[in-house]
Parts: C-alpha cells; sequence; structure tokens
C-alpha cells in the first residue's frame, strides 16, 4: 500500500520527527521547529518554523549569490574523534547493542556466530528498507554473550553500533552510492559559481541530501512502491553524509567510544581493539576488495593540499584524517587489501594526566619538566606500536612555554600542536609531500617535501625550537639537524630497550650513503641527552595494556673504542618500573629550572605517591 505525500511531512527527513519509536531523545533535546506528534505515533504537519520550509534555503542562497547559513543541527553530532554516540533529528537514535559471533575463519561448533544458532554478521540477519525481514535470526543463547567466541581466554564480541537496527546491509549500500554521485553532481553545479568554507558546503550539501531523498521516496511513490520507512530515511541521510563529508563506512567505527586500533582487512568483519583491551567484531566496510580500493584512492585524494597516490605502482598509503585518526593501508602486494586505523585516546595530555595513568610517577614527572625546560635533546622510545610513545612526546611538549615557537616536522601529523592553541601559541605545524612520478633533474620526485626541506625551512619562521616526530629511516637526518641547534629537540623510535636506541639510529643513519659509522656515533653521543623508554605489559586474561616508563639513560661522548657512554639516570625497579639509580651530569641545569635534586633520593620511587 502506497503513502500520501501528506503521510511522509512528518518524517526526520523532512522535519519531522516521524513515528514514535520506544528509544527517543529528550524532549529538549529536539531541534527547533520539529514537528510535534499529534497523538501517539502521528506527528502534527510541520509549520512554517520547520527547517524543512525552507529546504531549498542553502541552494537558493548560493544561485543568489548568498552565502548559505550554516545549519543549527548538522548530521556531524558526532564528530571525528569525538568519542560520544549522540541521538539528533539525522542521525537517529544510535543502539550500541553487543551480539556473540566469530569472525569466519574461527568459529566453534554450534551456530555460525560461536552461539548455537546465532547469525554471523550479514544481509541474511538484516532488515529491508521496507522494515521487513530479510531472514529471521535465531535468538542468542541465555546470558546474552555467555557462549561468546573466546580467543586467548577472553570474550570477542560484535558491536552493532555501526549497523543501528540491522538497516545497513548491501541493498542499503547500493541505495548510497547510488545516490551519492546525484548529490555529488547537485553539489558541483551549485558550487560553480563561487566558492564556500567547509561548514557552509556541508550546510549546502545537507539541503541538496534532503533533495535527492525526498525525489526518491516521490519516484517510490509514483511507481506504486512502497516508500522507505522513516528510520531507513534517517540512517540514508546519515550515511551520504558521511560519505560526502566524512569517512563514509568508516565513521561510526570511528565514533565508537574506546576504540584504540581499527584492522580491516578485505570484506571480512572488522576488527576494533578497545582501550580496555576487548576485541570486538562488526560489520565489513566493503562489499568487494575493490569497493575498498575505491574508498581508499578517494580518501587519498581527497585533501587537495597533501593528496597521496594509492596505486599499482604505490600501493602503500598512510593518511592522517580528521579527529587525530591516522590511516595505514597496503593494497596489491597483499591477498586483501589492509587497512590500520589508530586513534588517540588522550586528546589533551601532559605529565601530571601520564601520572594519574601509571605512566610516569612523581619523580619521573618532575625530572622530565626539568629536562625539558633546560633545552635538553631527548628521544622517546617503546617497543613497537600502541607503547604510548607518541602520547609521553606530546605530554613533554605541554612542559613548554605557552609562547615558546615550535616547529613540528612529521610525515603525517600525529603530535597536533597545532590544535591546542591554549597550550602552544606558536606553532609551525609541517609536514612531508610526496611528488609525482616524474623525476627533475636532481633525481627527485616533482613537487616532493621531505623533512629535511622541512627543517631547513622552519628556521625562517622565528623558531626556537625544532621538534621531529617519528624517526623511521631518513628522518635520522633531520632529527640530528633539529638537534645539533642546541636548543633542545623531541623525537621518538621504535626500538626493544633504551641502550638498543643508539644502534637503531646508527644503523638508520649509515642507510644514508652519505653518512659513516663513526659520524652516526658521533652525532649521537654530541646530538642526544636522555633516552626515555617505555614498557608495555599486557594482561594474558583481558588483554588491558599496561604502559610506564621502565629507563631513563643519558648519553655522552665516550672515549676512544667507544664512540658513545651511557649513565642509568633512572633504572627498572623490581617490577620493571623506572627508579632513581645515578644523577645525571647536567643536575645543574635542572636545578636552575627549578628541579628538586632530593627528588633522585627516592630509590624506590614515587609510583602512586606524591613527593
Amino acid at each position: 500500500m502506497s503513502r500520501k505525500r501528506d503521510d511522509l511531512e512528518g518524517l526526520p527527513i523532512f522535519g519531522g520527527e516521524g513515528p514514535r519509536r520506544a528509544r527517543q531523545p529528550e524532549a529538549e533535546g529536539r531541534p527547533t521547529g520539529s514537528a510535534e506528534p499529534a497523538h501517539d505515533g502521528v506527528p502534527a504537519p510541520r509549520g512554517a518554523s520547520s527547517p524543512a520550509a525552507g529546504l531549498s534555503g542553502a541552494v537558493g542562497a548560493v544561485a543568489a549569490g548568498r552565502r548559505p547559513a550554516p545549519p543549527a543541527a548538522r548530521p556531524a553530532d558526532v564528530q571525528p574523534g569525538d568519542r560520544r554516540l549522540a541521538a539528533g533529528p539525522w542521525t537517529g537514535a544510535i543502539p550500541t547493542t553487543i551480539r556473540p559471533v566469530a569472525p569466519p575463519d574461527a568459529r566453534p561448533s554450534g551456530g555460525p556466530g560461536g552461539v548455537p544458532g546465532a547469525a554471523p554478521p550479514g544481509p541474511a540477519s538484516q532488515r529491508g528498507p521496507d522494515g521487513g525481514r530479510r531472514g529471521e535470526p535465531s535468538a542468542p543463547a541465555a546470558g546474552d554473550g555467555a557462549d561468546a567466541w573466546v580467543a586467548g581466554g577472553r570474550q570477542v564480541r560484535t558491536l552493532e553500533a555501526s549497523n543501528p537496527g540491522g538497516l545497513r546491509d548491501s541493498e542499503f549500500w547500493r541505495q548510497v552510492n547510488s545516490l551519492r554521485g546525484e548529490v555529488s553532481s547537485r553539489l558541483t553545479n551549485a558550487l560553480a559559481a563561487r566558492e564556500l568554507d567547509e561548514e557552509e558546503r556541508e550546510a549546502l550539501g545537507q539541503e541538496l541530501i534532503q533533495q535527492v531523498v525526498r525525489d526518491r521516496t516521490d519516484a517510490m511513490l509514483s511507481g506504486g512502491q512502497r516508500p522507505w520507512t522513516a528510520e531507513y530515511q534517517v540512517e540514508i541521510t546519515r550515511a551520504l553524509f558521511d560519505a560526502l563529508f566524512r569517512l563514509g563506512r568508516l565513521q561510526p567505527l570511528i565514533d565508537t567510544p574506546d576504540v584504540e586500533n581499527i584492522e580491516i582487512t578485505g570484506t571480512q568483519p572488522v576488527l576494533m581493539l578497545m582501550g580496555d583491551g576487548r576485541r570486538v567484531y562488526t560489520e565489513p566496510i566493503a562489499d568487494s576488495d575493490g569497493e575498498l580500493i575505491d574508498f581508499l584512492q578517494f580518501l587519498a585524494a581527497r585533501d587537495p593540499a597533501n593528496e597521496r597516490s594509492f596505486t599499482r605502482a604505490n600501493p602503500f598509503l598512510n593518511l592522517d584524517l580528521p579527529g587525530r585518526v591516522r590511516l595505514a593501508a597496503v593494497g596489491w602486494v597483499v591477498p586483501s587489501p589492509r587497512v590500520t586505523i589508530r586513534l588517540q585516546r588522550l586528546q589533551s595530555v601532559d605529565l601530571d594526566v601520564l601520572r594519574g595513568t601509571g605512566t610516569v610517577d612523581a619523580v619521573l614527572e618532575q625530572f622530565l619538566t626539568a629536562a625539558v625546560r633546560a633545552r635538553k635533546s631527548i628521544v622517546v622510545s617503546g617497543q613497537g606500536q600502541g607503547s604510548g610513545k607518541t602520547t609521553l612526546l606530546r605530554a613533554l611538549c605541554a612542559s613548554l612555554s605557552p609562547w615558546e615557537s615550535v616547529a613540528t616536522i612529521e610525515t603525517d601529523y600525529e603530535l597536533y600542536l597545532h590544535l591546542e592553541p591554549e597550550k602552544h601559541r606558536r606553532v609551525v605545524a609541517l609536514r612531508t609531500r610526496e611528488g609525482s612520478g616524474e623525476m627533475n633533474t636532481a633525481g627527485r620526485r616533482v613537487g616532493e617535501i621531505d623533512t629535511n626541506i622541512n627543517v631547513y625551512e622552519s628556521l625562517r619562521h622565528n623558531i626556537s625550537r625544532v621538534i621531529v616526530g617519528e624517526v623511521r629511516g631518513p628522518e635520522i637526518v633531520s632529527m640530528f639537524q633539529a638537534m645539533q641547534m642546541g636548543n633542545g629537540s623531541l623525537s621518538t623510535v621504535h626500538a626493544d630497550g633504551a641502550r638498543d636506541v643508539v644502534e637503531r639510529l646508527v644503523g638508520m643513519a649509515v642507510q644514508d650513503s652519505t653518512l659513516s659509522e663513526t659520524y652516526a656515533y658521533r652525532q649521537v653521543a654530541q646530538s642526544i641527552d636522555l633516552i626515555v623508554f617505555l614498557r608495555v605489559d599486557i594482561d594474558p586474561a583481558t588483554g588491558l595494556r599496561t604502559r610506564y616508563v621502565s629507563e631513563v639513560i643519558e648519553v655522552t661522548r665516550g672515549e676512544a673504542g667507544n664512540p658513545v657512554a651511557i649513565t642509568d639516570v633512572f633504572r627498572p625497579g623490581p617490577d620493571g618500573r623506572a627508579v632513581p639509580a645515578h644523577t645525571p651530569s647536567f643536575l645543574a641545569d635542572l636545578e636552575a629550572v627549578g628541579f628538586d635534586p632530593n627528588l633522585l633520593n627516592f630509590h624506590e620511587g614515587l609510583w602512586g605517591a606524591t613527593p
């Protein structure tokens, strides 16, 4: 049975609330102009003040040569990096139901999801656009996950927040892809006359999405088809906005609270690693490897200021995404495209915060703060990814004066000091840029900007301290250049121990054919004052990661036959946490900036206490 157009006026996409559902946003959260239901489940017609009454306001503004006003409630209720799942006229109520489902390659006996009778993620257990079921999933076992798939002694569950109500099946994404092209075409035509800033483009895009979905609903009614349900329209609208202005099918995963890492392999269920050690599987974000490749290429080309190439000739991709999100991808040289996404959970951090998390104690907090202010060059090291190196480096930077002029040199943004004006008011944030495939006469790609160029050019901007982010290879020369200035630089590097950092840096340096091993050792001894090492303990029962500083060593020039001399300022205590061991040679410099040398007399440290 078809529905008249008047019956659709109350749907959320047209400014109304739609049929009342069990999970309603709070009344005070309803946007101005929303239709109030006249009786249970039946919305009253919207008035002239409804947001939809001016549906073509943004489009008309552009056509008239005016700038559209930003919407009162954009579908960006959940911003990238903001660990909230909110409800609004665009998003609806987003459930975070967790049901036990095993990945396809690790299902025990019983049902296909690891629980007898439970259905795995996929179209078979999802609703269609008309509200009917595509398949009837069996109820989960008693206990809501008591028999969930177990990996390494702990439960692994599937998160449905990325697929509210089970609506987002393959047909749903086919509709999104179809409508996205139409919205994109209308947006391009509307923007042909003039330029708009990001907020204005999103306001215009919001109205165009409403128009396109309304047109599709009209076409379904005219053709005698059953129209989309109100819930389906909300999800289509949100997905279209995410596809055009956010991260598409990735966005709900990025918005999931407490997520630290996301691992995507082709069309398999996506693995989310949570801050508390949980491993959570959720729906795939692509229906084919080709679709995932296309999405990654879209992300790579979306930033005109730093466009990246992702092709068969260049199968590796590294991006920093909105919300302090880092993406690494590889394709063509692996069986299926692989994507790894890392998120910063602590977006405002200093050493006091890290003392609260148990990463440092009170002695280390005061010592490292003084070392930064005394302009000592520090290298932070740790075991692999996720050891907290970047977080500690950002905490060290928080010890700087807000008025100190700082340049950050990175391949991709990780420090984000330029996004913290309350802590760093004078920041020049420089990152590298890939060149085109063409080579110039110097043997470099046209348009390529590397870390060495950025260090050199940063000095033209009245910089007092240069910070080189993560050092993985060629960046070692830039790190030496920054530390040679004597103003105290900061960097991070992967290593298995504090002493291993010296050999690791020398090994990276000699890969450059212009640097000898002797020169590399001399630079390490002359440039670096302190090496801080972070250790990570993983609870085998819960997967919870505990990060803490285990060692701090001083590096100085050695004698003949020993190019580098090392002093253990802090060494591992009985539980592996760093405790004071020896006095550094520059103690007087630390005292000059307010450090109390008596703190080094706490030979068991002050873990869990205050001085």
